[in-house]
């Protein structure tokens, strides 16, 4: 199914392009033909994403939209997502490149937003200065530590010059 990804809170719809990576790298949605384009701009909206992902995933995906700040034209319930009775924390951050850290909050929402990352007390869903740390943290069930790693590695491949 395709949701259509627009503005809310947030009003800059690059960032939902950036969370989409994320999303998208973690398995929560698919790329468009060819493969490899975690989103595409909107044929009707300019200022909205088209996203593909599975139904069973719908409420999860949106999820993540709506903390990382967007809402979807498609009003699909809310998720039920359990508490994790154990979580880890992990580093993430685009190996020495620190600069490109501060396009890590819109990801950093939306894999929160989806469960598969926690948020921390202070309701962040990450730990750490964007704009002057190499990496910040963010906290996951053992199970998921590998799903959002691949999430942020998807992130800092599109967006990290090789």
């Amino acid at each position: 199914m395709i949701l259509t990804v627009i503005r809310d809170k947030e009003l800059d719809i690059t960032l939902a392009g950036i969370a989409a990576i994320a999303l998208c790298g973690a398995g929560l949605t698919q790329p468009f033909p060819p493969g490899d384009i975690p989103s595409r701009p909107n044929i009707a909206d300019n200022g909205a994403l088209d996203i593909l992902c599975v139904p069973a995933n719908a409420s999860l995906v949106r999820a993540g939209f709506v903390r990382a700040g967007f809402d979807t034209i498609e009003k699909i319930a809310d998720p039920e997502i359990p508490a994790k009775a154990t979580t880890v924390e992990i580093s993430v951050g685009p190996e020495g490149k620190p600069k490109y850290l501060q396009m890590a909050g819109p990801a950093c929402d939306a894999l929160c937003g989806a469960g598969l990352t926690v948020a921390y007390d202070d309701g962040l869903s990450y730990s750490g200065d964007l704009f002057n740390d190499p990496t910040v943290k963010v906290k996951c069930a053992p199970a998921d530590a590998a799903t959002v790693q691949q999430g942020f590695a998807a992130l800092w491949l599109a967006i990290v010059p090789q």
